[in-house]
Order: C-alpha cells, then structure tokens, then sequence
C-alpha cells in the first residue's frame, strides 16, 4: 500500500506539469492543470462563503475542487475541439489511480469525485469555469483575445452566488494589482 500511496501522490504532481491546453489554442500564456486547480479551489472556499454553505458540504466542495482533474495527470487536458473526437472515461482513470492506495483514501477521494449532491456539484463547476473566466481576464488584461472564453463561462455559470462573484471579477482590472501595492 505504501509504494501505490506514493506513486498516487507523485502521480497528482504531474498535474505542475500537464498544459491547459486551451490557452495554446488562444495562444495565451502557459498555465498548468496544477495552478488552475489551486485557484478552482479559492474559488470554491468564496462561493462556499457566498452561498453560506456548513462545515460539512464547504469540505466536501473544496476536496472536490482539488480533485476534479486528477485524470488529466494520465490523460492530459483536452481542449472543446479536441473533447468532440476523444472521449475519456476519468472515472475508469480515476479508479485506476487509486487501485491499491487502501479502503479509507479511495472512499475519501470517491467521495469527492462522484455521487456528490446537485447543489455541491454546481458549486464545484462554477469554481471550475469562474477561475477559467478570471485567468481569459487576466490575458485579455495583457492584451490577448480571450473574451470568446469569458461570454462561455457566463452563459454556463448556475448559481446566484457563481453570476454575483463572475460579475466583480469581470469589472476588475487584473493590472491593477501591481499599481495598488506600490501605492500602500
């Protein structure tokens, strides 16, 4: 069991390595599935917040958020274009990442990747497409043409808490980070 916790957890490592490869399509900046999910998941801690959700269904959301592209370790992340072509079981893959890590990691890992409740599961896609909208902000910030990806993301966003924070974000100028800290 030691040796498939270990691979398991340089597996998960290799998301710091696989390209989000949307953004090569747009011609943007690199950004890895690793750094995406890390802001997925201090997305999902605010809409938790917004949406007042408890203690339980607030963990349950950010385990999730953490592990909602653990397949693209093995697979890679696949683009829209690239998704009408391929299709990739990422439960079969999933599964096959967790053979041997033991009873108690498999059921917490499960339990965040399937059978979760509606309302956790429109969090957690909101997390998902809201972080995407807030990095094609950041390009179009710099000068890049992603606003195709932003309109998407609105159209795709379900709850009121998800359309609330999208709003902000969207009147927020990315650049402006770097002149307010200098001004403190």
């Amino acid at each position: 069991m030691k040796k498939e916790i270990s691979r398991l957890l340089f597996e998960a490592g290799l998301l710091k390595t696989v390209r989000r490869s949307g953004w090569d399509i747009a011609r943007a900046p690199r950004e890895s599935v690793a750094e995406h999910v890390y802001r997925t998941c201090i997305v999902g801690m605010v809409l938790a917040k917004m949406a007042k959700l408890n203690e339980k269904e607030e963990l349950l959301l950010l385990k999730a958020c953490a592990l909602h592209d653990l397949h693209e370790a093995r697979v890679g992340d696949l683009h829209k274009l690239a998704q009408k072509y391929v299709k990739v079981n990422s439960k079969e893959v999933e599964e096959s990442m967790l053979e041997g890590a033991g009873e108690p990691i498999k059921k917490s890992f499960e339990g965040a990747l399937y059978g979760l409740p509606q309302k956790i599961k429109n969090y957690l896609e909101d997390a998902d497409k809201i972080e995407c909208a807030i990095t094609a902000k950041e390009y179009v910030d710099l000068g890049y043409r992603t606003n195709t990806w932003i309109e998407n993301v609105k159209k795709r966003v379900k709850t009121k808490e998800g359309k609330e924070l999208l709003v902000n974000i969207l009147k927020f100028d990315s650049q402006s980070l770097l002149y307010d800290i200098r001004k403190k």
